[in-house]
């Protein structure tokens, strides 16, 4: 009998181990940067110490860092992504992406992901990156994708009908990837063709068409990717001050993606406060917790061993909020899952 039982017990820790290793095999992290600096705001900036303790943990740990395209084009392509992949992005083309990230990546043989707005480019505003730079930095192996023109939401604004808020999401994205194209050539419309929403916000209906128009898309919030992951809004990482400590880095850049076969709703935009988000799990998961940005314990009620409705306790206080899950995964490493939420 206790044979069996230890049987039993080592068929299901396997069973974990060969779970785990298999999201390994296609998961990844990505990295959310804007500025890079000391004399840039806090929330949106990791200082300069800050960045160089990322480079070399990533360095000294043997991580793999590539751009998003590669990564995107292996899910494509079925194929296997090593284990401690990580992708570097930023957003909006800031000036400290050329004369700080730049160099430091260079030496180092790796590449980053900008996301560009047109419009401040065009403008030439000086805290932003020139397009002459942005080919400098392509011809070392550096990409660009599309962040709209104007960085508008893409979601419905003030009394703006869907009809009108899809042709402005669709002005938005067409300008600023004609620009790509002209500025870039024809290496600016990567297959598929990538894109960051501005401030992380989006509606189902503008994710949707954009999807349509040949976009994978990334979001503002924290948590890990594979390629079952929504490629309409995959999850990246914020970097800015006080999330970009080296222990906090350290452990991102680690963790797993929560095992999720099916979620709703899909939309971020609330219909009543608090939502209600209910996630289907591929397998069991143990010692799984879900707390609010303030870090405060969700409800959380099981229907079955991988069926779970998570809700706030109180009501979610615009303009965002989101929801996080985090279990053990193994060996140190963690699941992480984050759910954004649009309140109005």
């Amino acid at each position: 009998m206790l044979k069996k039982r230890y049987q039993l017990l080592s068929i299901l820790w396997l069973s974990g181990l060969i779970s785990s290793m298999a999201y390994a095999n296609s998961s990844a992290v990505i990295l959310m940067y804007h500025h890079f600096g000391d004399d840039t705001p806090a929330s949106t900036s990791v200082t300069l110490k800050q960045f160089d303790a990322h480079l070399d943990y990533l360095e000294q740990n043997a991580f793999n860092v590539w751009p998003l395209s590669k990564l995107v084009q292996h899910w494509q392509n079925d194929q296997d992504v090593p284990d401690k992949t990580v992708v570097l992005t930023a957003d909006d083309a800031y000036k400290s992406v050329y004369t700080e990230a730049y160099p430091r990546l260079k030496k180092l043989g790796w590449s980053m992901t900008t996301f560009v707005n047109s419009d401040p480019i065009d403008k030439r505003f000086g805290n932003f990156m020139t397009w002459g730079q942005m080919r400098e930095m392509q011809a070392d192996g550096f990409e660009f994708a599309n962040h709209t023109h104007t960085h508008g939401k893409m979601r419905p604004l003030g009394n703006e009908t869907q009809p009108q808020m899809l042709k402005r999401v669709r002005d938005e994205l067409t300008i600023t990837q004609t620009r790509l194209q002209e500025e870039l050539g024809d290496d600016a419309n990567q297959n598929p063709k990538l894109f960051a929403y501005p401030y992380g916000e989006y509606s189902e209906s503008a994710a949707n068409l954009i999807a349509e128009m040949g976009y994978v898309s990334v979001a503002q919030v924290s948590g890990a990717v594979d390629k079952h992951s929504d490629h309409k809004a995959l999850n990246r990482f914020p970097m800015a001050v006080n999330f970009a400590k080296i222990q906090d880095f350290a452990l991102k850049v680690n963790t797993l993606p929560l095992p999720i076969s099916k979620q709703s709703p899909r939309d971020p935009l609330i219909q009543t406060n608090p939502p209600e988000l209910r996630i289907h799990l591929s397998q069991p998961v143990k010692q799984l917790n879900c707390f609010n940005s303030l870090g405060q314990p969700l409800d959380m009620d099981w229907r079955s061993d991988t069926e779970l409705v998570i809700k706030s306790k109180q009501a979610l206080k615009p303009p965002r909020d989101r929801y996080a899950c985090t279990a053990p995964a193994g060996q140190g490493r963690w699941y992480w899952f984050g759910q954004l939420w649009i309140i109005d």
